[in-house]
């Protein structure tokens, strides 16, 4: 069973809610398709899934397979790469 702490989601959601939110909302529509939406901002990774906030709602976006601290760059990179 892989695991991510949550002191690296917190650091990683951060990261992707300042630097990165253009590919959270695109996460959203395509995956959770969420088309409709005033604000958006991801709350939470785990080895399992991502889970975006958006207007006081939440969507789980769960991936194709667990994933490790070390594979959560690649896994972001590559479903952004899904969609476009």
């Amino acid at each position: 069973m892989k695991f991510i702490t949550e002191k690296t989601s917190k650091r990683v959601c951060d990261h992707m809610n300042k630097d990165h939110i253009d590919s959270v909302y695109k996460y959203l529509k395509f995956y959770a398709n969420i088309q409709q939406f005033k604000d958006a901002k991801m709350e939470e990774i785990n080895s399992t899934s991502m889970k975006i906030k958006y207007d006081n709602k939440f969507a789980v976006i769960k991936f194709r397979e667990e994933i490790s601290e070390d594979e959560i760059h690649k896994t972001l990179i590559s479903m952004i790469k899904n969609i476009e």
